[in-house]
């Protein structure tokens, strides 16, 4: 009796990533809402909350943005902070390019990594590695822009429901703003593998240590750092002493 083997699976298309785009569209719509009261109650308008949401698009810093830019900082030193927290996402793209093993378009690639977020990039990286024959950039598009435009929305709805919302008690606002951290972190968890256990937990202890001696911001970048040297380590170190015991 001959054996059929099960056919591979088409790739995933564009409403399969709008689809697949739910689990960060449901937490990004409260906590870019969060986002558009904070900027109106440092004096921005809830139109320039959604330019600042469809220009920035960088998450959680655009917190920080809008509190720096209210309390007088310059915008050059404020554009310096932003970069140094977010330039992980440098990282991103190379880390996905490694894992595609596909031709890339260049219109489609330069439109799904703009909106390459941590939360999009972890939903890549786990598609990747689990059901590798299904990606493909068209899933990527679906899943990057309809969480952009669940963003965009949060922040024009919060600027314009930002004094209905400062009625709320405020364990419920506490709680709009674990939401994005606790995303992400469900999404780590489900990417984890057992290699990468010395990687994480260098990056974890050097970030633990920063935040305490010295403040988050630093901690985030300073954890980034070491996270990458770590994996440099692991990957030249211990792999040239694997081949040389082969040898």
């Amino acid at each position: 009796m001959s054996e059929h083997n099960p056919s591979p699976l088409p790739p995933a298309g564009f409403w399969q990533g709008a689809k697949d785009s739910q689990a960060i569209i449901f937490t990004y719509l409260p906590v870019s809402f969060a986002f558009g009261v904070s900027a109106t109650q440092f004096g921005f308008t809830p139109w320039e909350a959604l330019f600042l949401s469809c220009s920035m698009y960088a998450g959680a810093s655009q917190f920080l943005v809008v509190a720096l830019l209210g309390s007088g900082t310059s915008i050059w030193l404020t554009a310096l902070t932003v970069i140094a927290l977010d330039i992980r996402h440098v990282l991103y793209g190379p880390a996905l390019y490694h894992q595609i093993q596909d031709r890339l378009n260049l219109k489609k690639t330069a439109i799904w990594a703009w909106g390459l977020t941590d939360e999009v990039f972890a939903s890549g990286m786990i598609q990747l590695s689990q059901r590798r024959q299904q990606w493909s950039e068209s899933w990527m598009l679906g899943l990057s822009l309809f969480s952009w435009m669940s963003w965009a929305l949060g922040s024009l709805l919060g600027g314009l429901f930002a004094d209905q919302v400062s009625q709320l008690p405020q364990f419920l606002q506490a709680a709009m703003d674990f939401l994005l951290p606790a995303l992400f972190l469900s999404f780590l968890l489900a990417a984890f593998e057992k290699k990468h256990t010395l990687i994480v937990s260098v990056a974890l202890i050097v970030s633990g240590l920063a935040c305490y001696w010295i403040n988050l911001s630093a901690a985030i970048f300073i954890g980034i750092l070491a996270g990458i040297a770590a994996g440099l380590c692991k990957h030249y170190l211990f792999h040239a002493a694997d081949e040389d015991h082969a040898g």
